[in-house]
């Protein structure tokens, strides 16, 4: 602060000035890189939760086409056959 002894207001207002202007410059290009890269965050997001819908559309189809095929047979024969091997 030994600095600033014996200046003037003047003085002193325009070396804050000088470096509170590089500040505001600094955090406003700060600000405008930040939405920059939300904006393609964004983007990515948009374009992956679009290609989820189109994925899980045709994963959709394809259930529905292999449902057509699918043939239910009754089975008269309920009988469950088990072999044992012997651990011994």
């Amino acid at each position: 602060m030994d600095y600033f002894k014996g200046m003037s207001y003047d003085d002193i207002h325009l070396i804050f000035e000088k470096y509170f202007n590089s500040n505001v410059a600094f955090l406003e290009k700060t600000k405008e890189q930040t939405e920059e890269e939300d904006n393609k965050a964004l983007k990515r997001k948009t374009k992956s939760s679009k290609e989820k819908a189109v994925k899980k559309q045709k994963l959709d189809e394809e259930v529905e086409e292999l449902k057509k095929h699918l043939q239910i047979v009754p089975n008269d024969d309920d009988d469950v056959y088990t072999e044992a091997t012997p651990l011994a």
